[in-house]
């Protein structure tokens, strides 16, 4: 089985609990189709190298 590595970045404007909501869906979407996720380390609020969305931070 190929192992593949995946790195969403969510909007900082999320609070806690809607961020781990969000995650939680993302999860549910790869189990879902098949997928698993042996490893997971959110990094916090990091600083985007160029804005997107006019937002220069993001949650990783």
């Amino acid at each position: 089985m190929n192992n593949y590595e995946l790195m969403v970045i969510f909007t900082p404007v999320l609070s806690e609990e809607e961020f781990k909501t969000v995650q939680k869906k993302y999860a549910d979407f790869i189990i879902e189709n098949g997928g698993s996720i042996t490893h997971s380390n959110p990094w916090g609020l990091k600083s985007l190298a160029y804005p997107v969305q006019k937002k220069t931070t993001g949650i990783y």
